[in-house]
């Protein structure tokens, strides 16, 4: 019980000493000015809410990983990697790799299936996006990326240091992406994901609807047809396209079982379920 209090106040610490740092640099060059305070206020509420149940959430995926990695006879892949820091740049670079290929999918995925956009929901409602609204999540979603991005991950022969090293640069990305702030990385725009084209993604536009799922690499939106290339000064207003919005933190916790209930409701009187406009096949600006 100790440790874990201590992991909940060590973790809400980092998170909020990141959050501060982000908040001051959106302050010098904001894509959207004058945000209410009231907004920024919610997300930190959250992340309190959103750390703790995360980090029970990360008790059963300490369990269940290894669990799935051995059942599938894992590791699977192995590879020879270089002596010294050579071999260890190596196997950080493919096993973020391959976080990011598997996340692609698994964030699609979010857009697509309406049981998982019910969860994923609670992240897109946020009208005014900025630092915190990188932990503007369900904690659900951390048990959905077990099997999607997790366990694969444990399928190659890579040293477990190296999936925290990953795991920490998901988390400063996340925030560097949503941060904010008008800047676009220029020619780097197609290979590494910035704050510009993650807007896109949050994009209330119906033009921008289901694009660019990548984390850290749009190579994965343009092979798979998702991408949307900003163009000069191109810094959309965020939210819903249909207006919705999160106002609660009971609403923010418990919403994604009342969607789930309608969804069975619907399948049961077999009506489909609705979810987000289909990601396109071919992508606009490729």
């Amino acid at each position: 019980m100790l440790e874990f209090l201590q992991s909940l106040l060590t973790g809400t610490d980092k998170i909020m000493m990141l959050c501060a740092i982000g908040l001051t640099v959106e302050y010098f060059r904001p894509a959207e000015k004058n945000q209410p305070a009231s907004a920024i206020l919610f997300n930190l509420i959250w992340i309190v809410n959103f750390v703790v149940m995360t980090n029970l959430a990360m008790m059963l995926v300490g369990r269940l990983v290894p669990m799935g990695v051995a059942a599938l006879g894992g590791p699977l892949f192995h590879i020879q990697f270089a002596e010294g820091w050579i071999g260890g740049l190596g196997q950080f670079f493919l096993l973020l790799l391959i976080h990011d290929f598997c996340y692609y999918w698994f964030h699609r995925c979010q857009h697509t299936w309406a049981w998982f956009w019910a969860h994923h929901k609670l992240h897109h409602t946020e009208v005014h996006m900025n630092a915190t609204t990188s932990f503007r999540h369900h904690w659900m979603e951390n048990v959905y990326r077990i099997p999607f991005i997790f366990i694969p991950m444990g399928l190659f022969n890579i040293e477990g240091s190296y999936t925290v090293l990953v795991w920490d640069a998901a988390l400063l990305w996340a925030i560097f992406t949503h941060v904010n702030l008008r800047l676009s990385m220029g020619p780097l725009t197609r290979f590494i994901a910035g704050p510009q084209v993650h807007r896109i993604h949050h994009s209330s536009l119906p033009e921008h609807q289901n694009r660019n799922f990548a984390a850290f690499f749009p190579i994965w939106d343009q092979l798979f047809g998702s991408f949307h290339m900003p163009k000069q000064n191109e810094f959309p207003p965020c939210g819903m396209t249909d207006g919705e919005t999160t106002d609660s933190v009971w609403q923010a916790h418990f919403g994604v079982f009342k969607d789930w209930y309608g969804l069975w409701k619907n399948r049961k009187a077999g009506r489909p379920a609705s979810a987000p406009a289909a990601v396109p096949v071919a992508s606009e600006n490729a």
